[in-house]
């Protein structure tokens, strides 16, 4: 059962990429619940506490499942140059050697000492692992290295305990497949990203997309010997539409939230997406706006005025942008006492490495805290207004059966 908690006082483990033991970057993070497999068998505490043996099983647990939680491991930097533990998300148990070597069985451990220093607790060596590539290694496959017995973890085969190998298996060894440890991500991310700071390339012939659309026409007519004062009140409805779509990959976005200046009218408008849309898709949102009018009009006596109104209209433009995502993902967080925090916001390098998954094509220009900030590109369209004005025309005082009037 993983429980779900909100005290915040629990130190929660970091988000950090995992190093190999020559410092490349790996696909693995730090903190959040992975699986470990060997040949399609998952390392499984088979129900044990520490001083148990965790052993192979060719079950693989799904989250409903009472025995799920015995497979799930997560992974915490040492101080240890380029070494991690490896807990078990049920217990808290840290897989350890007891001091074994050569064929000896991996044990379940827990530490007395919450600091990893060996000059505090020489044997939290017993704990300490780190990872190799092998020469055809895939970017979450890796030997795993004790660094109290300098040996490997090596697998026997379904349901028989893990044990250790001296040897570091080549790729062209006959058992190289016992040493591969597949690390399989047993969690889910659900991402926001809100998009804003759009930088728009207008060309030469920009203009060439705003018309001038009349929305209402007045007659005003003044027979009297005087000068006539009428006020014109009225409100519009125009329909706006504003599309957008982006070059890189955003299919697997969750919520969105874009901020943008419209081109040719300078206003910022927040538009919000409940689910993610599919890069190269265009996303259009229609926003339903009123133009209210209200204009005092003097016409002079013995006069016929008509009145028009306009609006100017972009239609149909196109222009290429680019902007800034700023991206941060929720998942399942790990703290020290073993807890696990449902929806917790995760650290940049999980985003990052989810990015990486996904293909994500924008350019990275950096992260701080919990986000990441990428540049991204696309192309606005829309069809809308800009602003109303009247003309006056004069005219003769003859009234058309489609046109509003007004006598004075």
């Amino acid at each position: 059962m993983i429980d779900t908690i909100n005290n915040e006082k629990v130190q929660k483990i970091p988000n950090k990429f995992v190093l190999s033991i020559d410092g490349k970057e790996l696909d693995i993070i730090t903190g959040i619940p992975y699986k470990i497999s060997n040949s399609q068998n998952y390392i499984d505490d088979w129900g044990g506490g520490s001083g148990s043996s965790p052993r192979l099983s060719r079950h693989d647990h799904t989250p409903d499942h009472p025995f799920y939680s015995r497979q799930l491991w997560v992974l915490e930097k040492t101080s240890h140059p380029r070494g991690y533990k490896i807990l078990s998300v049920r217990t808290t148990d840290c897989l350890d050697s007891l001091g074994g070597g050569h064929h000896e069985k991996l044990h379940l451990s827990s530490t007395s000492s919450t600091d990893d220093s060996l000059e505090d607790n020489p044997y939290n060596i017993n704990q300490i692992w780190s990872f190799y590539f092998t020469d055809n290694s895939k970017s979450k496959e890796f030997q795993i290295h004790n660094e109290q017995n300098s040996c490997f973890l090596h697998s026997h085969g379904v349901f028989t305990r893990v044990r250790f190998s001296s040897c570091c298996n080549s790729s062209t060894s006959e058992n190289s497949l016992n040493q591969i440890w597949k690390f399989i991500p047993a969690f889910d991310y659900k991402l926001n990203v809100v998009i804003n700071n759009f930088k728009y390339k207008l060309s030469s012939n920009i203009k060439n997309y705003q018309i001038k659309k009349t929305i209402r026409e007045d007659i005003l007519d003044n027979q009297a010997s005087s000068e006539a004062t009428t006020t014109i009140n009225f409100q519009e409805e125009l329909t706006n539409k504003y599309g957008f779509s982006f070059n890189e990959s955003l299919d697997f976005i969750s919520e969105t939230k874009l901020i943008t200046t419209i081109p040719f009218i300078d206003i910022e408008k927040e538009f919000n997406f409940k689910y993610s849309f599919e890069s190269n898709k265009q996303i259009t949102i229609v926003n339903e706006e009123s133009c209210m009018i209200t204009k005092e009009v003097k016409v002079q006596p013995k006069s016929c005025v008509k009145a028009i109104d306009y609006v100017d209209f972009v239609k149909n433009v196109e222009i290429p942008f680019e902007a800034t995502a700023e991206i941060t993902a929720l998942s399942d967080q790990f703290k020290k006492d073993g807890t696990i925090v449902k929806n917790a916001e995760v650290d940049s390098d999980a985003v990052k490495l989810f990015l990486k998954e996904n293909n994500f094509q924008g350019e990275i220009i950096m992260s701080e805290g919990n986000s990441v900030i990428a540049k991204v590109n696309g192309v606005f369209s829309g069809s809308y207004f800009l602003k109303p004005y009247r003309k006056f025309e004069d005219t003769v005082p003859v009234i058309s059966e489609n046109i509003t009037s007004n006598g004075i």
